[in-house]
């Protein structure tokens, strides 16, 4: 849906302001409120910093600040460096400040925190397959196990005892931007909410699961 794709990075420049009452103006925000009701005294957007107070002490990850897109010097490839690496082996989520989608892509992170590092992991080891040894650029095209991966994260809207909690945060991003048409994928659980991020985290990891965006 490029049309939409188009729309979405428009918007993003254009509604930079931070609204830390989001999360009240849309149902479908309930997963992820208690998480953003940390932010709601914020007039301006907090400091990437300031996202780690979502774990209390006790995050699977920190935030740090994403640095300025530089040139890749040619080479190879250095994998370390590569984004599901830093997440995977150094428990550091890369993070733009001011940006909606890394935002809501921390809340995520604190309300599935078991899924989100399974997903990473196995995004991680599905990159690893990908890139031929001393590989100097990414290939052209991603796998179809990389497709549905990020489908689930980007995408993922979790059906757990007859209620839908979204979990990609580019679906939370489209409700920020009044832009709800995106591509999703529903993924039914077995289980109650409370043991929603637990029981996806295991699907996660069953490499017989999320092979194809069309077997998810």
């Amino acid at each position: 849906m490029p049309a939409v794709a188009d729309r979405i990075r428009k918007v993003r420049w254009e509604r930079t302001a931070f609204d830390a009452r989001f999360y009240t103006r849309h149902e479908d925000f309930w997963p992820i409120a208690r998480a953003a009701s940390l932010f709601s005294a914020h007039d301006d957007w907090p400091a990437v910093a300031e996202y780690n107070q979502l774990f209390a002490g006790e995050a699977p990850v920190r935030f740090e600040e994403a640095p300025l897109k530089r040139r890749r010097p040619r080479g190879e490839i250095d994998r370390r460096e590569l984004y599901d690496a830093r997440i995977t082996h150094d428990r550091v989520v890369p993070t733009r400040p001011r940006m909606w989608h890394d935002f809501l892509n921390a809340l995520v992170w604190a309300t599935f925190p078991r899924a989100k590092t399974a997903l990473h992991r196995r995004q991680h080891a599905a990159i690893e397959r990908w890139i031929p040894p001393r590989a100097t650029q990414l290939p052209n095209a991603r796998t179809r196990e990389q497709d549905a991966l990020a489908l689930v994260d980007e995408g993922g809207v979790l059906l757990v005892e007859g209620r839908t909690m979204l979990f990609g945060h580019a679906l939370y991003e489209g409700h920020v931007f009044g832009q709800p048409a995106m591509v999703s994928r529903a993924v039914e659980l077995a289980g109650a909410v409370d043991t929603a991020d637990e029981e996806l985290a295991s699907m996660l990891d069953d490499p017989t699961r999320f092979r194809s965006p069309d077997t998810l």
